[in-house]
């Protein structure tokens, strides 16, 4: 029997494929730094459960492109401020999520990473990203297992989606 992992990912409004290939040039950061501040909703408890996921998402960021510290490509910081289950900042006991929001800004190369907030230079960009994801019912061939996601599964998928956004937004 053949097995199927039913999962549907929305990344902003549009629906999106999670494994899109990159354009034949590979893009090239300067830096990339991915935190979290989900300060905005009091209980939030997603780095309770999940405390890597600034450094889980930058290294798929990281995975996709290349860093070159030396390069005159900008660098990237990522801010996530939302990690959510249906809207909800309160992870359950699982800490099961399928939302992910935040913020994308670039900055020219030759800013230091850890910039003071009064000294902050200005953006060369900035857009909100949010990626969300949801199991559903799908038509499958007869003799196929559909299985579920798993926790583990919505995670990875989430952060790699997160990462395959930022990257694919890059300008050329």
């Amino acid at each position: 029997m053949k097995r199927l992992l039913s999962t549907t990912f929305c990344a902003g409004l549009a629906l999106t494929t999670i494994a899109a290939p990159l354009a034949a040039e590979e893009k090239t950061l300067s830096g990339v730094e991915v935190k979290t501040d989900l300060s905005a909703f009091e209980n939030s408890n997603a780095l309770e459960f999940w405390p890597s996921l600034p450094g889980d998402i930058s290294k798929a960021i990281a995975s996709k492109l290349t860093i070159d510290n030396q390069s005159e490509e900008p660098r990237v910081v990522v801010s996530i401020n939302k990690v959510a289950i249906n809207g909800e900042t309160t992870l359950p006991e699982s800490g099961e999520f399928n939302q992910l929001e935040g913020t994308v800004t670039m900055f020219p190369a030759n800013v230091a990473a850890n910039t003071e907030a009064e000294n902050t230079p200005t953006a060369t960009g900035s857009y909100a990203l949010k990626v969300s994801a949801t199991s559903g019912e799908i038509d499958v061939p007869d003799n196929w297992i559909v299985v579920p996601p798993s926790q583990d599964d919505f995670y990875e998928v989430l952060t790699e989606a997160y990462a395959e956004e930022v990257v694919e937004r890059l300008e050329d």
